[in-house]
């Protein structure tokens, strides 16, 4: 038997994979999403794969028809008949989302064969957004302060519909008081919940290869205290009925509850209705508005890559300008209304500069 360098083996391994993109690209493209997609950080759940790969073969099929040509083969031009003439990419936002795709596919590509030029790389661009497309909304500082009192509210009775408004409630304080995501509050599990000085609570890895440190905002403990104390679960926070409480609640009722609450806010954000991403998009706000760096707003918003955390930064500055609110009139308001939160970078020892 000969024995193989590690050297010739890696190669062997990276010929492997660059030719499988050649003879099947629609499994080269389904393995990269659950394999080393995952294993990059990226949060792609089942569903999301089926469809991302059902729009891969579209992508692959058009080629074939119109082209003549193979994945491998295509070049920017070859991209561009698709995105302007496909029936799939008429709509602006079926353009831009096949263009991340694109972008996503012939990247990973790329990494498994590094000799292949990337079509999408140089000089593709994403179709620019409509000027009258709406920036990602936000809770004016004024306004997290008036959710966080409705959250805190303890006098809801006991009974069974309180009940789902109480843990309704609580899942909201874990999105705006934590940044939590509506899938990672879903599934949260009581040993997660710290109750020390620092008072964090680490998210559950959902799809996500590390855990998510979150600092909770003092205002939203009440809430969480309460269900907490109610629940009596030593397991998940949000356990499904008494006879699966190994399984969480169904995410769809879950928020039926969450929804009708925020509901209840009528419109706020500037004229939107306030939804759970609403909520997690103003956690990540209050921490630009203390001052915190992009390194503090990746580590507490759970963003694998600082780069997340630079357009999240960029987008609430563009929600800023969209409102006519100047930065410094929205942190003198957020000092002004919101309480005091331990500060991320003194609490844990990081720094949060960028």
């Amino acid at each position: 038997m000969t024995n193989k360098s590690p050297r010739s083996r890696a190669a062997n391994t990276v010929y492997k994979r660059s030719l499988l993109w050649a003879t099947d690209p629609k499994v080269a493209f389904h393995r990269w999403l659950e394999k080393d997609a995952y294993e990059e950080g990226h949060n792609f759940s089942a569903k999301t794969i089926a469809v991302y790969t059902s729009m891969w073969a579209i992508f692959i099929a058009h080629l074939r028809t119109f082209r003549g040509k193979s994945v491998v083969l295509a070049n920017e031009g070859d991209i561009r008949h698709f995105l302007d003439r496909a029936h799939v990419c008429k709509r602006v936002e079926a353009r831009q989302r096949y263009a991340l795709l694109l972008r996503r596919a012939y990247a990973a590509l790329q990494q498994a064969d590094p000799d292949f030029v990337n079509p999408t790389k140089a000089t593709f661009r994403p179709a620019t957004p409509p000027a009258d497309e709406k920036p990602m909304p936000f809770l004016l500082p004024a306004e997290r302060v008036r959710v966080f009192a409705l959250l805190c509210d303890t006098n809801d009775p006991l009974d069974q519909e309180n009940l789902v408004r109480i843990r309704a409630k609580a899942m909201c304080a874990l999105m705006l008081g934590a940044g939590f995501k509506p899938g990672q509050a879903n599934i949260t599990s009581v040993n997660c919940v710290g109750h020390g000085r620092e008072r964090f609570i680490v998210a559950p890895q959902c799809g996500i290869m590390t855990s998510h440190r979150a600092l909770v905002h003092t205002a939203a403990w009440p809430a969480i205290d309460r269900w907490l104390a109610l629940n009596g679960s030593e397991g998940l926070m949000f356990p499904g009925a008494p006879s699966d409480k190994e399984h969480p609640v169904d995410y769809a009722r879950a928020f039926i509850g969450a929804k009708k609450l925020l509901a209840d806010l009528g419109t706020m954000a500037c004229g939107e209705r306030v939804s759970p991403q609403t909520l997690r998009n103003s956690y990540g706000a209050s921490l630009l508005e203390d001052g915190l760096g992009l390194e503090a707003v990746r580590e507490y918003m759970g963003y694998s890559r600082l780069e997340f955390a630079r357009r999240f930064s960029h987008a609430h500055a563009a929600w800023c300008r969209r409102s006519g609110l100047q930065q410094s009139a929205v942190e003198s308001a957020s000092s002004n209304d919101l309480n005091d939160a331990p500060t991320p970078s003194s609490e844990s020892g990081h720094d949060a500069s960028d």
